[in-house]
């Protein structure tokens, strides 16, 4: 946060002058941008709504200016003096680290933690945003085999010897293995597979889910509503804060299993998926969620509440 902080200040000047003739109506930034989001907004006196890719939280700090000499010191001081440098002098902190006026999240309302206590009036989940092309992937399945996708996301995915595991967990069942290994990944130090899996530096995540039986990931925000939306049960492995919420959550909701990369075997990662793909109950919840994922409205229901939230605040 306080990284998110200082980004805020050394990038602001910059959008100001950008924007010095021509400012926009509405200002949408991602909750990793909420202080540069939150500051140029007042500053502008224009709406703004933050983007949740992640689970939503109240972001609670009582006395935030007594927390000046705490734990969040550094982080209280420096977005004080970056309000301060532009006009903000009587904007409470408080303020500053509470959420917009109104917020989108890039996922259903029931996945969500605790959501009944975020009013719909402020909050808006909208599911994920997919783009046609999510949906038109050209990877199809050579024979009816059971297939579980493998992806360890884009951040913590240089993991050869994971890959290399997770194919050989599965040799000689059968199942189909397709590994999205993602970028910077030496796929010769994969190593030789066996003849039920395959490997790609990169690959429509959707093509593959919608013929898939069980999705093996990181847990991050964007994989877990990739299958939920498909309709696949996960077996997460999460590897930092973020995705160990998301994949705590998933297992909340029995959508499926947590594994910790201490655990992970291919004998625990080959029981967790053949577990998940015949657990009766699991595969109810994942259709709900499915349901719920496709009712949510996606990215028409976000430009729509964007356009909405506009046309109230600038009448």
């Amino acid at each position: 946060m306080l990284g998110a902080v200082r980004e805020a200040a050394a990038t602001a000047p910059t959008l100001e002058t950008h924007f010095r003739d021509d400012l926009p109506d509405c200002l949408v930034y991602d909750i990793s941008m909420q202080f540069l989001g939150r500051v140029l907004s007042r500053k502008l006196n224009i709406p703004g709504i933050q983007l949740y890719p992640v689970l939503a939280s109240h972001q609670y700090f009582t006395d935030a200016q007594g927390a000046a000499q705490g734990l969040f010191g550094d982080l209280t001081r420096e977005l004080r003096a970056f309000a301060d440098t532009h006009g903000l002098q009587n904007v409470p902190l408080d303020e500053l680290m509470s959420d917009a006026p109104h917020n989108i999240s890039f996922m259903p309302r029931e996945f969500q933690t605790d959501a009944d206590s975020f009013p719909p009036d402020q909050y808006t989940f909208v599911g994920i945003p997919l783009r046609d092309s999510d949906l038109k992937g050209t990877w199809r399945p050579a024979n009816d085999n059971p297939v579980v996708l493998i992806s360890l996301g884009t951040t913590f995915n240089t993991q050869p010897e994971f890959f290399a595991m997770c194919a050989k967990a599965f040799e000689g069942l059968p199942w189909h293995v397709v590994i999205a290994a993602g970028p910077g990944v030496d796929l010769e130090a994969v190593g030789e597979l066996p003849p039920n899996a395959e490997i790609h530096p990169w690959l429509t995540l959707q093509a593959v889910l919608e013929h898939a039986g069980a999705f093996v990931c990181h847990g991050g925000a964007g994989s877990t509503m990739n299958a939920l939306y498909a309709g696949v049960p996960l077996v997460s492995v999460p590897h930092n804060g973020d995705e160990e919420m998301i994949a705590r959550r998933t297992g909340e909701l029995n959508l499926g299993r947590v594994l910790t990369p201490g655990e992970i075997t291919a004998e625990t990662l080959r029981q967790a998926v053949l577990d998940v793909a015949a657990d009766p109950t699991i595969q109810a919840n994942v259709r709900d969620m499915r349901l719920h994922m496709q009712k949510a409205g996606g990215a028409p229901r976000a430009a729509d509440t964007i356009l909405t939230h506009l046309t109230t605040t600038t009448k």
